[in-house]
C-alpha cells in the first residue's frame, strides 16, 4: 500500500512494477483510489480464460471489499489479437466491482510495461498514448529512495528464496534430527540463541541498507551446526511466539536477513518457520507480494502450518498491515 498520487496514464502504467514488486505480464492490475486521490490497495490477478472470467472477477471484488474505496483503475497487461484484448474480462470485473460499490473510472490496456509500449483505453476509446520509462518515472525515483526492489517477474522474486543445494539440505536435515534428539535446552536458552544471532546481523548491518531480504556483504556466515540449532529452536512454539515480536522492533530488518538465510538453508518442514517470520516482516512493511511468496514456501514445506494459512488468507484479502498486527497477536499462541 502506498500514498503515492498518480495523475497521468503513462505514469500509472509505468509505476505498476513498483506498486506490486515486479513487472506484470498477462495480468489485470486493479488500483483502488481513495477519496483523497491516493492509491489504496493494488491487486494483481492472472488473466483468465473465458470460463474463468466471472469467477476471477468475483474473486477480485471480494478482495477489494472492505477497504473503503469508491473508485478503481484497471490496467490489463498482455497480448491478444483484438484491438483491445480481454475486453470481456474487463466488463466482468467492472460489473463485479459495481456490485460491491466500487466504480471503475478508467480501464487501460498495454502489451507490456516498458517504455514506449502503446496503451489504449477500454472506457474512453479516443484516448491512447505510450508508456513512460518505468525506470525513470517520478514513482521509480520515490520508491528507489525508499529502497524498494523491483523484480523482472514474480518468478525472479521467488528465486531470491530458492533453496540451497540438495546435498546441503540433506546434511543439515540429519544434523537437525541429531540435535533435536539430544536437545536439553530450555525455551529461554533457545530464545536467547535466536536473539544472539539476530544481534550478529544487526551489528553488521551495512551503512547503505539493502533490501531486507538481500544478503549484505557484512552478514555473518552461519555454519551447519548453527543453522541446525536455529531450526531446532524454532520448532518450539514458545520460541516462535517470542520471535514474532521481533518484527515490531528495531531489529526487524536484521532479523529479516536471518529469516531469509534460514528459509534458503533449511530443509522441509523446518524451513516453514523462518519463511513465516519473513512473511510477517515483509507484510508489516507493506510488501504483501513478497510476503505471499514466502508464505507459499512455508505452506509447501508444511501444509498444516496454521499461522502460515492464517497469514496467507490475510494477504489474499489485502488486510492492511496495521490490522494484521492484531491478527498476529491473536494467533501467536496457536499451534504451528
Amino acid at each position: 500500500m502506498t500514498t503515492t498520487t498518480l495523475r497521468h496514464t503513462d505514469q500509472i502504467i509505468a509505476a505498476l512494477p513498483y506498486l506490486i514488486g515486479f513487472a506484470p505480464t498477462e495480468s489485470l492490475v486493479a488500483l483502488t483510489i481513495r477519496d483523497s486521490g491516493e492509491v489504496g490497495p493494488v491487486i494483481r490477478v492472472d488473466l483468465p480464460g473465458p470460463r474463468g472470467r466471472v469467477p476471477m472477477a468475483g474473486h477480485l471484488a471480494e478482495i477489494i471489499t472492505g477497504h473503503q474505496v469508491a473508485v478503481a483503475l484497471l490496467v490489463v497487461v498482455g497480448g491478444g489479437r483484438e484491438p483491445l484484448p480481454h475486453a470481456p474480462f474487463v466488463v466482468a470485473v467492472t460489473e463485479a466491482l459495481a456490485d460491491v460499490g466500487v466504480r471503475v473510472e478508467h480501464a487501460f490496456w498495454t502489451r507490456a510495461v516498458e517504455a514506449g509500449s502503446q496503451w489504449l483505453s477500454y472506457t474512453s476509446p479516443e484516448l491512447s498514448g505510450t508508456v513512460a520509462d518505468p525506470d525513470s518515472s517520478a514513482v521509480a525515483a520515490q520508491f528507489t529512495v525508499q529502497g524498494v526492489v523491483v523484480y523482472a517477474s514474480r518468478e525472479d522474486m521467488a528465486d531470491t528464496l530458492a533453496a540451497d543445494p540438495e546435498d546441503d539440505l540433506d546434511r543439515r536435515a540429519s544434523l537437525i534430527d541429531a540435535i533435536a534428539t539430544a536437545d536439553g535446552s530450555t525455551t529461554a536458552e533457545k530464545v536467547a540463541l535466536v536473539h544472539s544471532v539476530v544481534e550478529q546481523f544487526a551489528i553488521r548491518s551495512p551503512a547503505v541498507r539493502p533490501h531486507p531480504t538481500d544478503r549484505a556483504p557484512t552478514d555473518p556466515d552461519l555454519d551447519d551446526s548453527t543453522l541446525a540449532q536455529l531450526a531446532v529452536a524454532l520448532s518450539d512454539p514458545q520460541v516462535r511466539e517470542a520471535c514474532l515480536s521481533i518484527a515490531l522492533g528495531s531489529r526487524d530488518r536484521a532479523a529479516a536477513r536471518l529469516w531469509t538465510r534460514l528459509t534458503r538453508a533449511l530443509p522441509a518442514p523446518e524451513r516453514a518457520e523462518p519463511a513465516v517470520h519473513l512473511a510477517v516482516s515483509t507484510y508489516l512493511r507493506g510488501d504483501g507480494v513478497y510476503a505471499r511468496v514466502a508464505l507459499a514456501l512455508a505452506l509447501a514445506a508444511n501444509p498444516r502450518h496454521s499461522l502460515a494459512a492464517l497469514l496467507d488468507s490475510a494477504a489474499h484479502h489485502g488486510i492492511p498491515p496495521d490490522d494484521l498486527r492484531t491478527l498476529i497477536a491473536d494467533a501467536r499462541t496457536g499451534p504451528g
